[in-house]
């Protein structure tokens, strides 16, 4: 008599995790693949029967990629590959799953699949980067007005501006380096999580896959599902963060107000009908960057998710961990579009350079400069200069009188007033308020002078090409895992 159905098949084995399963799929295969290499390795499996097996995986990835395989919803990914597998090799088949679980086979694939998705989000990074610094170099001295609380602050040059965003995004580099490294290891042989009598070889597996080492403690690997996710959504957070951020600039920049930039055609245009307004002809909406800061959020939820998920979790196996999948798959995918848009916005980016100009001069943000000048001269405390300098504008601002109209005589009949004597002459005042001298005064490490921002630009273009290097080594390291694979199949099937 045939099992009755069980309705929560359908909740358990979701058309939405067969989406997810069926693009991971390959790097089952591949997994798969291994282990029967390592079973014949070890004795464990007969040539024939591996050679049957093998054929019949090779068919099956080529199924894959025709869009020819289909997971039974009653049987789950897993168990419908190895239906598969038994349609096309026959009884030898059976032997497949020797020492192996649904659940160590399950982490191998999603590690192998986010390992890939992660070095390909780091190349699109990379790629970000890049347009950011070309931005940067075009427009090194070029004077923009800073803010603090949203207030017209100090000068500074767009080039130092954007250098900020440059290397915020390439520690983020950083942080997707951290967790690949830390959860390169090979969990296949930690079985259902308390690991097997059969004489596995788990540092054959884990070479044949590209992992670093082998995850050791067999529970430890498999109650961690999950744990890889979290760590690259945290990474991936990080990436978001840094792209909310640049994007409220722009989105403000761009605005008549501000009218400090202005958007590419690539990526706005007037009477668009996506980016433009149905009503009003002269907007130019910058929805691009309203999508990318939107994703932000999402992202710092999915992690929230995630964490709440694994959270209090016994030891052993839990199929809770399994939702993890969906929320750093949905991470990765916005991730991914994310940054490839924010790469399409930067290197379309136009600067107007005469209005940054206009308002650094004209937004009284070089008071400071101007106090530091006659402290620096004077070698009086800057504080007592503070007030000097912080009582004229403050008259200035409410007469409507530009800092530039502030003249020797009134700060020196200003410091007498605090019993101080200051020597200075109006042509000194007009110079230390002339933002393209300002610029070249801040030599300090990192600051805005021409030849400190030549050093600092340089050490970014290394830092790039340092962390490109890093992921082309793990991408040979993978592609030579593969062609190891590739050539071991070959000789064992014919």
């Amino acid at each position: 008599m045939d099992k009755p159905k069980l309705e929560a098949s359908s909740f358990i084995v979701s058309g939405e995790q067969m989406e997810l399963d069926i693009e991971m799929a390959p790097f089952d295969i591949w997994g798969t693949i291994v282990h029967v290499l390592m079973l014949v390795k070890q004795g464990i499996i007969d040539k024939a029967g591996a050679k049957a097996c093998l054929k019949a995986l090779i068919e099956i990835d080529k199924e894959m990629w025709n869009g020819q395989f289909a997971i039974d919803p009653n049987k789950g990914a897993q168990l419908t590959l190895e239906a598969k597998l038994v349609e096309k090799a026959g009884e030898a088949a059976y032997s497949i799953h020797t020492g192996r679980s649904r659940n160590d086979q399950v982490m191998v694939v999603e590690l192998l699949y986010l390992r890939e998705q992660m070095l390909k989000l780091s190349e699109n990074v990379i790629s970000l980067v890049e347009s950011l610094l070309k931005l940067a170099i075009t427009h090194k001295q070029t004077v923009m007005p800073g803010y603090t609380h949203m207030q017209p602050g100090k000068i500074t040059t767009v080039g130092q501006w954007v250098a900020a965003y440059l290397n915020g995004f390439l520690r983020t580099l950083d942080t997707i380096k951290y967790y690949l490294d830390l959860y390169d290891m090979n969990p296949l042989g930690a079985c259902e999580s308390y690991g097997t009598s059969w004489p596995l070889d788990r540092e054959f597996t884990a070479e044949y896959l590209g992992f670093a080492k082998v995850w050791e403690i067999p529970q430890d690997a498999i109650s961690s599902r999950g744990f890889a996710q979290l760590g690259y959504l945290t990474a991936i957070s990080e990436i978001c963060l840094v792209a909310s951020k640049l994007n409220e600039d722009l989105i403000l920049f761009s605005t008549f107000e501000y009218g400090m930039i202005e958007l590419g055609d690539e990526v706005s245009q007037r009477m668009h009908s996506i980016t433009g307004s149905s009503v009003m002809a002269q907007k130019k909406n910058p929805d691009v960057l309203e999508i990318i800061r939107s994703t932000t959020p999402q992202i710092i939820g999915f992690w929230s998710i995630v964490a709440n998920i694994l959270s209090s979790l016994p030891m052993g196996y839990n199929r809770d961990s399994r939702e993890s999948k969906k929320f750093i798959h949905l991470g990765l995918t916005k991730t991914i579009s994310v940054v490839g848009s924010l790469q399409k916005v930067i290197s379309t980016l136009k600067v107007n350079e005469k209005r940054m100009l206009e308002l650094a001069t004209s937004n009284y943000s070089l008071t400071t400069d101007l106090a530091d000048f006659i402290s620096q001269k004077t070698k009086i405390g800057y504080r007592l200069i503070y007030q000097i300098i912080g009582q004229l504008v403050d008259e200035a601002i409410k007469q409507g009188n530009p800092l530039s109209q502030i003249s020797a005589a009134e700060i020196i009949q200003k410091a007498a007033e605090l019993n101080l004597k200051i020597k200075i002459s109006d042509e000194e005042i007009t110079k230390a308020v002339d933002p393209k001298l300002v610029i070249i005064k801040r030599k300090n490490v990192g600051g805005s002078n021409s030849v400190t921002m030549d050093k600092l630009l340089d050490d970014a273009s290394k830092n790039i090409k340092k962390q490109l290097s890093w992921i082309q080594q793990k991408q040979t390291t993978i592609k030579d895992a593969r062609q190891k694979t590739d050539k071991l199949v070959k000789e064992m099937i014919s």
